[in-house]
Order: structure tokens, then C-alpha cells, then sequence
């Protein structure tokens, strides 16, 4: 199961990369470069040898690749100074045949249909993540609607929450971006959007969802009953100081 929920991140990730014509895929790794934005602008799918790291390394340190890299654990290289730990995450499943189909309708989450919604989206996801999600590349997004659904959630015209729900080529929906700004914690809105992303997965006919969460989201998901699978972890790449 946790080679299936990997897939699902990575083969979004490329999905993204192929829309926009910038996927580079070289042996032993993948990597999407996006101008402008953090999102998805990462280095993945690596294999754990270590030309291929060394490799990834030098070309990311010379602007090559992007200066992000997400590793499944356990790694052998991922003590190398060049390397700057910046979050981990639990990859985690539930099969759809267990959830529940009556939730709740929620009138404040709304599809992102329009240019004015991805500015919304990207504004709240790089509010609520603490890193740069371009507007152009949501609404490009957005526009996959036989692979992707993107949502917010608005309280009196104020965006507040987001979140994506991907189908992938293995019949999974994978969870991503499930956010809510400061000023929304507390309110319950990311369990709606969860409960709402799974709504969305049952009703699509997928066999099991999947996501990959944070320290903060791990007990919400928990509770809804996902279960804990392997572990990813992201670094950012520091560039080397020229003599």
C-alpha cells in the first residue's frame, strides 16, 4: 500500500510537470521546475544509490533542477550537509468501502472553476502552508477535471481552507493540499474539506484514498480512519559557496 500512495504524490506531481512541458525524468529520478512558485517545483522519485544522489546534488546546486527534494525513508544520504530537513510526512490510506457516504453537505467548500477561484486557492494554500503557490499554475491545474478537483472554503466572501483530490491510473484518490490559514485553525474546516474530498473519491467509484500528513493533520485523519503507512521527508538543497 505505501508504494501505492507514493504513486499516486509522484504521478500528480508529473501530471502537473507534462501540462505545463517542464517534467524532466532521468534515471533514477524525476523533477518538475516551476518558475515562480514552491509548488510542485521538486525533485522525486529518486532511487537510493549514491552516483544518483550525487548526481542530483551537484545539478540542483548549479540550478540544474530545483532546490527541492522529497525522499521516501529510509534514505542512505540524507545526512549530507548539502541537505536542509524541512518537514516530514506520514503516508496514509483508508479503503472507501469503510467510510461513510452520508457527510454532511458543507455550503462554504466550493469547486475552483474559475481564474478568480485559483487566485483564492493559491492565495490560502501559500497562507496556510508558508510557501509560494503560483495563481496560474492552480487555475492550469484546475483545468484537468478528469484527474483533479481543487476546493475552498469561504466563510462571508473571506477565503479560509483548501484542498485537491487526484484520481490516479491505479483507481486511488489521493488527498493533497488540505490547508486552513491561521486565522480558520480551530474551526474544524480541515476535517470538513477532508470529509468533503472523500465525499468527492466514494462517489468517483475508487477503491481506496490516500495522503501524505502532517504532524498537524495526522490525528484528524486518524480519527476519520486512515492508517500509517511509510514516511516521506522534504529537504531543500543548499547551493554550494563558490571560492
Amino acid at each position: 500500500m505505501n508504494e501505492q500512495i507514493i504513486n499516486n504524490l509522484y504521478e500528480f506531481w508529473s501530471l502537473i510537470g507534462l501540462r505545463l512541458n517542464n517534467l524532466a525524468e532521468a534515471d533514477g529520478y524525476k523533477a518538475v521546475s516551476v518558475s515562480g512558485s514552491d509548488w510542485p517545483n521538486r525533485i522525486y522519485s529518486v532511487i537510493n544509490k549514491k552516483y544518483t544522489f550525487e548526481k542530483i546534488l551537484a545539478l540542483s546546486q548549479y540550478g540544474k533542477l530545483p532546490e527541492f527534494i522529497t525522499l521516501e525513508k529510509p534514505c542512505d544520504y540524507v545526512n549530507n550537509s548539502a541537505l536542509e530537513f524541512m518537514f516530514g510526512q506520514k503516508n496514509m490510506s483508508v479503503d472507501l468501502k469503510t467510510i461513510k457516504s452520508d457527510f454532511l453537505a458543507n455550503e462554504n467548500i466550493f469547486q475552483v472553476k474559475t481564474e478568480e477561484d485559483s487566485v483564492d486557492f493559491a492565495k490560502t494554500a501559500s497562507e496556510a502552508f508558508g510557501y509560494r503557490v503560483d495563481e496560474k499554475l492552480a487555475f492550469e491545474v484546475s483545468r484537468i477535471t478528469e484527474k483533479v478537483r481543487m476546493y475552498i472554503y469561504k466563510n462571508d466572501n473571506e477565503c479560509l481552507g483548501c484542498g485537491i483530490v487526484y484520481f490516479d491510473t491505479n483507481n486511488n484518490a489521493g488527498l493533497h493540499m488540505i490547508g486552513t490559514v491561521p486565522k480558520g485553525r480551530g474551526k474544524g474546516i480541515g476535517k470538513y474539506m477532508t470529509e468533503m474530498l472523500l465525499s468527492v473519491s466514494k462517489k468517483n467509484g475508487k477503491d481506496f484514498c490516500v495522503l501524505h500528513a502532517s504532524l498537524m493533520g495526522e490525528p484528524i485523519y486518524r480519527k476519520l480512519g486512515f492508517e500509517p503507512f511509510g514516511e516521506l521527508e522534504t529537504y531543500r538543497i543548499l547551493k554550494k559557496i563558490l571560492s
